[in-house]
């Protein structure tokens, strides 16, 4: 949609979300960058022309200056990058700190239902598209990192199960996993995985596929994004299905209605 429209990122202030801000504002997008950080969110901004958001994805409150923010602009929102995300980094269950059990998920995955929920209304005036950023943690199993890999699941779960929906409203829903991304995130294990010569994704390139995501030009619903190849579309292996015909489910069930 050009100059008019705006793009909105969460985690905006982090390595792939400065990287996806500069690529969408270099479509012409105006870009609103959401970042827990408002600082570093302000400065992200600055460099590409836009507008800073202090926000915590997983409060629900928050997201109201989000909507604020938006309809301030009173420009036409067509692309999303709901891409906030921790990492909790504990192998063993029983060792897992509680209090950063419980921030993982809001982050992770309420900071990707709530912004949907404020988001997609946006999105369905304007026909655009939505990207989450997911990982190869939410496809195969992370021994390393089973809590994170619970959240990513998750993701893939509701964004292959929700595009349905918002794909008759003319949105689409996309979720980008990429392998292990050289950011900070990573955090002491950097150094380790750079002495293993391990391959690492650069920010960058997984920001690419994110703005293709979110500019309607991507793979597909689901991509995979490794180290030197382009991000091909994940394909889902089939389950065994019952052992006598059923009719097609609808649309809508009545499950856990009384």
């Amino acid at each position: 949609m050009g100059t008019e429209s705006v793009a909105v990122v969460t985690g905006g202030a982090g390595g792939i979300g400065r990287e996806t801000a500069r690529l969408l504002a270099s479509s012409g997008r105006h870009v609103v960058v959401a970042d827990l950080d408002g600082d570093a969110a302000e400065v992200v901004a600055s460099e590409v022309g836009g507008t800073a958001v202090a926000v915590d994805v997983g409060d629900v409150r928050a997201w109201s200056r989000v909507d604020a923010v938006l309809r301030r602009l009173d420009r036409p929102v067509d692309a999303v990058v709901l891409n906030a995300g921790v990492a909790l980094g504990e192998a063993d269950l029983l060792e897992v700190d509680l209090a950063a059990y419980r921030r993982i998920w809001p982050v992770n995955v309420d900071g990707v239902v709530f912004g949907l929920r404020t988001l997609v209304p946006f999105l369905t005036r304007s026909h655009g598209h939505a990207v989450v950023t997911a990982s190869l943690a939410g496809l195969t199993a992370v021994p390393f990192d089973p809590v994170y890999a619970m959240t990513k699941h998750a993701l893939i779960g509701l964004v292959r199960s929700y595009a349905p929906t918002l794909a008759a409203r003319n949105v689409g829903l996309h979720a980008v996993c990429p392998g292990l991304v050289d950011t900070e995130l990573l955090g002491a294990a950097r150094s380790e995985l750079a002495e293993l010569e391990f391959p690492l994704i650069a920010a960058s390139d997984v920001a690419a596929a994110l703005t293709s995501c979110a500019l309607g030009t991507g793979a597909g619903e689901v991509v995979v994004c490794q180290p030197g190849r382009a991000p091909v579309p994940y394909r889902f292996a089939g389950i065994p299905g019952p052992g006598q015909p059923v009719a097609a489910l609808p649309s809508q069930l009545p499950i856990g209605r009384a």
